[in-house]
C-alpha cells in the first residue's frame, strides 16, 4: 500500500470516529460540465436562487485555493428514526423538511471538515492551506459529492449514497495536499420516474434537472409574496418539501443513521402548531427556531407561510389568529398571506375580518389580495344555481 493510499484510509478512519458517514477524495480540476449547466440555467432564468453568482468562481478550484490540489467530500446522514408523518386530527400542524428538524447542520458539519483539515496536517510534511465550504460558499457540492465518488444523481438531482439515500448533507474542503482520488460511483434510477410524478408543482422539468424557481424547497424560503400559482401546492409544508426523497425507492431502505443532533427539539417539533406562531415574539422564535437552519430567513417568512398553510388546512379554528395578522402585522406580506388564508377558509368570520381589513389597509399589495379573498369567499358562498 502506498504512503498516500494509506493516509487516505487513515483520513477516512477518522472521518468516521467523529461521525462523518462518508469521505471521498476527488480532483480539484475545473467543473466544465457544471459551469455549462449553469450558463443554460441562467440563460433560461433558472440560475439557482441563494448561490454565488459568479460561475467561473462556482466551478473552479483554484479559485477557491489558489494551489488546491485536492477536494475532500463528505456526507453526514441526517435521517433519524422519527416519523415525518403529520397527524391527522388535534392541533393544526405544519410540516417541517427533515433535514430542518433538528440543530443548523452549518456549524456541526464546518466543526467536522475542520478536525479532518487538521488531523491531515498532522500527517503531512510541508504546511498544509485548506478552505472548508458547508453549503454557503461557491462550490457546486453536488458536483463535487459525485466527482469525489460520494454518491450518483438521481432524476431529482439529489445526490444519493448507497447506504444512506438522499438523506445526506454534503460539504468539502480544498486543500493544497494531493491525495488519491477516489472513483466515483455508477449507478442509475432505471425507468423509474417517481419523484418526476409526484413533485407538487412540476419542477423535475426533466430527468437530472429542476427548476429552483417551482421547487417548494425554494418557495417556502423566499423572500416577497408566494406566487399564486404554488400556494395551495404547499399544503401544510411550513419549510421545505420532502416529497420526491420520499417517494424515491432507493431511499426506502436508507439506514437511519442521523445522531440526536438533527431530532426534532424539545423547543420545535418537526410538526409545529401553527397557530402560535402567528403571535410568536422575537424571543420565542430565537428559541424555537435559533438553533435550526430555519433561522436563516426570519420570523417573517415563517409567519408568512403558517398563514398560507392554515388557508390550506381551511379550518376556521385559525380565523381569529388570522385576523389579528391581517389588522396588525407591519410586515404586508404576512398581511396579504393573512388574507389570501382568510379568503381559502371562507367562512362568515373570516369574510368580516376581511371587509374589515378593507377599510383599514392602505397598502395596494395588501388591498389586492384582501379583494381577491372576499371574491373568492363570496364565490364559495354562493349557492350553485
Amino acid at each position: 500500500m502506498s504512503q498516500g493510499h494509506r493516509l487516505k484510509d487513515e483520513l477516512k478512519s477518522y472521518a468516521r470516529s467523529i461521525g462523518v458517514h462518508h469521505l471521498a477524495v476527488g480532483e480539484a480540476a475545473p467543473f466544465g460540465r457544471e459551469a455549462e449547466l449553469l450558463e443554460a440555467m441562467r440563460s433560461q432564468g433558472t440560475y439557482p436562487a441563494f448561490t454565488d453568482t459568479d460561475i467561473e468562481r462556482r466551478t473552479r478550484p483554484g479559485r477557491w485555493l489558489p494551489d488546491a490540489k485536492s477536494i475532500i467530500a463528505i456526507a453526514v446522514s441526517y435521517l433519524t428514526d422519527d416519523d415525518h408523518h403529520p397527524p391527522r386530527q388535534g392541533v393544526l400542524r405544519g410540516i417541517v423538511s427533515r433535514y430542518a428538524w433538528g440543530r443548523d447542520y452549518h456549524p456541526i458539519l464546518r466543526e467536522k471538515l475542520e478536525a479532518i483539515a487538521a488531523f491531515l496536517a498532522q500527517r503531512v510534511d510541508h504546511p498544509v492551506r485548506f478552505v472548508p465550504y458547508v453549503d454557503t460558499g461557491p462550490p457546486v457540492d453536488r458536483a463535487v459529492a459525485v466527482r469525489s465518488g460520494i454518491g450518483w444523481y438521481g432524476k431529482n438531482a439529489c445526490v444519493y449514497t448507497p447506504r444512506y439515500g438522499s438523506y445526506i448533507f454534503l460539504a468539502q474542503v480544498v486543500t493544497n495536499v494531493e491525495l488519491e482520488p477516489d472513483p466515483p460511483i455508477s449507478r442509475s434510477c432505471g425507468p423509474c420516474d417517481r419523484c418526476i410524478r409526484a413533485c407538487p408543482t412540476g419542477a423535475i422539468e426533466r430527468p437530472f434537472w429542476v427548476n429552483p424557481a417551482k421547487c417548494l424547497s425554494y418557495i417556502t424560503q423566499m423572500p416577497g409574496m408566494i406566487p399564486k400559482e404554488y400556494r395551495k401546492a404547499m399544503g401544510r409544508r411550513l419549510w421545505g418539501c420532502d416529497v420526491c426523497q420520499i417517494v424515491c425507492p432507493w431511499n426506502w431502505e436508507a439506514e437511519a443513521a442521523g445522531d440526536d443532533a438533527f431530532r426534532p427539539s424539545p423547543e420545535l417539533t418537526a410538526r409545529p402548531a401553527l397557530i402560535p406562531l402567528l403571535t410568536m415574539t422575537n424571543s420565542q422564535f430565537r428559541r424555537w427556531f435559533g438553533p435550526t437552519a430555519m433561522s436563516w430567513r426570519g420570523k417573517k417568512i415563517i409567519q408568512r407561510n403558517a398563514c398560507i398553510c392554515l388557508g390550506n388546512i381551511g379550518d376556521p379554528e385559525a380565523v381569529p389568529a388570522l385576523e389579528d395578522r391581517l389588522l396588525h402585522d407591519a410586515k404586508p406580506e404576512v398581511r396579504a398571506s393573512a388574507a389570501w388564508a382568510l379568503g381559502q377558509i371562507s367562512d362568515d368570520r373570516s369574510l368580516r375580518a376581511l371587509e374589515r381589513a378593507r377599510r383599514a389597509e392602505s397598502h395596494p399589495m395588501v388591498l389586492e389580495e384582501i379583494d381577491d379573498a372576499m371574491a373568492e369567499a363570496v364565490q364559495k358562498s354562493t349557492p350553485s344555481p
